[in-house]
Parts: C-alpha cells; sequence; structure tokens
C-alpha cells in the first residue's frame, strides 16, 4: 500500500519554494506530485501554485528505506555484444500518460496533454510491427476550442489507429496502413467540408493534410515534426561500447548515449541520450548573422556530449538544436516505462524555443492512504499523522509511475 504525505500550499508558493523547505530537489517533488494528483492539480517548475490546495509528498524515509532495501539493484544483462534490444511477444499492451510543454525563452506558450496506447503485433524478421492510437488532446488542460484547432484535431483524429514497421534501432521503418488512412479521410472528407465552409486558412489546413496522407513516405516526414514520435521511437536500441556507451556523428546530429551499469532501485534500464545540431541555421531577421553563425559552425566546436550537461532554454553560441533525454526501460522486454527530457532550438537571433517532453506508462496501482501533515516552518518528517483517510479515486496521473 502506498502512503504519502499533504503539504498545503500558500499563496504565491511555487514548487521551488516548498522543495526548499522539505529539502528535496524540486524536480523530484513536481514529478511525485504529478504522478497522484488530479489532472487540475498538475503543476509546472516556475510558476505560482494556482489551483491545487495540496503537494503531495513521498513516505517517510523509514518506509522508503525499507523498499530499497527489498529492491537491491542488479547489474543490467545486455546481448551478444552488449546488443540492446526491444523484445517482446506478440499481442504486448503498454498504455501511455504525455505532456509536452512548448515555451520560448523560459516562458510557457502551450501544453499539451494526451493519453496513447501502443500494441506491438509481432516481430517480421529484424521488424517489429507496432500499432499506435493517440487518444483525446488536450491544449492548455481544455479540448481544443479554436476553429483552427477544432479541425486540425478531428483530422489529425483520421490518422489514427496508425500501424507502423520499427527497424531494429527502435526507429520507424515504415506506415503500413496507408491505404486504410486514406479511406477513413474520404468517409469524413464530406462531413468536414460542409461544417468547415470557406476560408482561405481552413482550405490550406485540408489541403496540406491530404498531401500529408498522400503516400506512406510523406506522413512518414511529417510525422517525424511530431515530439511524440522523434522521442519515444529514437534509435535507442543499439550495440553498446564495453563502457555501455554509444557515439553517433552523421552530417546533422551527433548524438551520446549511456546505460547505467545497474538497474534502478526500482528494476529500471536507464539510458541516457544526448545530442547537438550544428547545421540547418536559418535565422529570419539578420542574414548577415546567419551567414557568420553557419561559418562558424562549419568548423570543428569541441563539445564533450558525454560530460556536457545541456538547461532548459540555453543554447551554446554555435548550436542550433541541443536535446537531454532519460530513458527508462522494463528490464524484462527494454520496452520504454518513461522518458523525461527537453529539446532547445535556436528559432532566430532572440528567440530559443523549448520543448519539454514527459511521458510514462500507466500501471494499475494499489488502493493508496494519504496522510496531512501541519504546515511549520521546517518539515517534521516524523510528525504524528492527522485526518487519515482512505482514497478509492484515481487521479489522472494515478497510473502514469510504477514502481
Amino acid at each position: 500500500m502506498n502512503n504519502f504525505r499533504k503539504y498545503k500550499v500558500q499563496k504565491g508558493e511555487t514548487i521551488e519554494i516548498i522543495a526548499a523547505k522539505i529539502g528535496m530537489p524540486a524536480f523530484d517533488v513536481r514529478a511525485y506530485h504529478n504522478r497522484y494528483c488530479e489532472l487540475s492539480d498538475l503543476v509546472e517548475l516556475g510558476l505560482p501554485i494556482k489551483w491545487a490546495e495540496y503537494i503531495l509528498l513521498p513516505p517517510l524515509e523509514a518506509d522508503t528505506d525499507a523498499q530499497l532495501a527489498i529492491n537491491i539493484p542488479e547489474k543490467i544483462k545486455l546481448g551478444e555484444n552488449n546488443c540492446l534490444r526491444l523484445t517482446f511477444e506478440n499481442g504486448l499492451k503498454k498504455k501511455y500518460g504525455t505532456i509536452i510543454l512548448y515555451k520560448e525563452n523560459n516562458q510557457l506558450i502551450n501544453k499539451v496533454h494526451f493519453t496513447s496506447q501502443i500494441e506491438f503485433l509481432k516481430k517480421y524478421n529484424d521488424f517489429s510491427i507496432v500499432e499506435y492510437q493517440i487518444n483525446q488532446v488536450y491544449i492548455n488542460n481544455k479540448e481544443p476550442e479554436m476553429v483552427i484547432e477544432q479541425l486540425a484535431d478531428k483530422t489529425s483524429k483520421i490518422l489514427y489507429p496508425i500501424v507502423m514497421s520499427l527497424n531494429k534501432n527502435g526507429e520507424i521503418h515504415e506506415i503500413l496502413n496507408i491505404e486504410a488512412i486514406q479511406k477513413r479521410w474520404e468517409i469524413l472528407k464530406p462531413s468536414i467540408l460542409e461544417y468547415y465552409k470557406g476560408g482561405d486558412i481552413i482550405t490550406k489546413l485540408i489541403s496540406s493534410f491530404e498531401r500529408s496522407i498522400q503516400s506512406a513516405s510523406r506522413l512518414k516526414r511529417n510525422l517525424a515534426e511530431h515530439p511524440f514520435y522523434t522521442i519515444y521511437f529514437a534509435s535507442i536500441y543499439q550495440n553498446y561500447l564495453p563502457d555501455l556507451s554509444f557515439t553517433n556523428n552523421d552530417s546533422e546530429l551527433e548524438t551520446f548515449q549511456s546505460i547505467d551499469e545497474f538497474q534502478s532501485t526500482t528494476s529500471k534500464i536507464l539510458v541516457r541520450r544526448k545530442g547537438i545540431v550544428r547545421s540547418k541555421v536559418n535565422f529570419e531577421e539578420n542574414l548577415q548573422l546567419q551567414n557568420k553563425l553557419h561559418n562558424d559552425t562549419s568548423q570543428n566546436t569541441e563539445i564533450n556530449l558525454e560530460k556536457e550537461e545541456f538547461q532548459i532554454g540555453k543554447l551554446e553560441e554555435k548550436i542550433h538544436n541541443n536535446m537531454d533525454f532519460q530513458y527508462k526501460l522494463n528490464h524484462t522486454n527494454n520496452s520504454i516505462f518513461s522518458i523525461v527530457g527537453f529539446i532547445n532550438t535556436r528559432k532566430n537571433s532572440k528567440t530559443i524555443s523549448t520543448v519539454e517532453f514527459e511521458t510514462y506508462e500507466r500501471v494499475k496501482k494499489e488502493e493508496k492512504r494519504e496522510a496531512q501533515v501541519p504546515i511549520s516552518k521546517e518539515i517534521d518528517w516524523n510528525a504524528e499523522i492527522i485526518n487519515e483517510k482512505m482514497i478509492t479515486k484515481r487521479g489522472f496521473w494515478d497510473g502514469f509511475w510504477g514502481n
């Protein structure tokens, strides 16, 4: 049975302020709270907490230590030549919850969240055949309201379910049901045209969608622009070196991946993936600056990806794009349990756009008990528990994290 405590939020407090009071990293406080809270109580870093009355906190340290003692970390076991591959039984199903934050210069522009599921249908030679489905997408905690957003939402639903083949590295190889997608569009198109009448913008959006599903290859290219597809279906399954690292330097993207030698205390395999893009510079405002930066990035700027620690909202002067993600894999079949990280992109000479990404596998949880702790200047983790009550209602994030 899972126990957690509650901290009553004071006016104007942020996660960082609360974390400092209780002596925990802000990222961990936010992650734990979002794991168990209701959808309406999700919180973000750096922003005053407006809606959540309480922040949910981890159990007593003694309980945590007891749990850790049970789960002694084990060394990971890879295949021949340190090969990490996805292994599964036909019909394996995974459900995920995803939050994507879009920012510019660290200012939140939009928040998108949705649930999705993937079914691993079968293996075919070195390929995995999967069916993927995204459910209702919410923008800033609401279903699409603007006409343009509604149209985009309705047309995008035509894509699902989408059947794909993945190569041995985990990347999308081919869209396999393009004909079924095209047929679904032909059935829905008349009602779309009837409802969304006239307007150049409407016409352009519909034409753009139709072009995107003209062929499997074109749809694959369009999916590459969606953060979920580029991050979830990244090439993390590789043959790693004896030190459990992997480096790839192609003409644009340079990546470094590493695997922790030991499983986490919750029996997860930890994969870190970092990367930079030196080229593809496209400044809109200053052509002279663009040419100068392009010339600079053509030189071999030394960046040690293994040791480099990127930050949200920051880019090195000569870098167009950087990313940092941590993947947690289920040790039984190496399927993805969770992904947390970000991508920074230099939009123009004054603006850095950031995509913060979190996805967690939804798992069944046992009934939880919560306990409210009185607020004090210093949190007493051994304080007497008051107002104890049973929790039977499952929150939005209740199933996204597992032990």
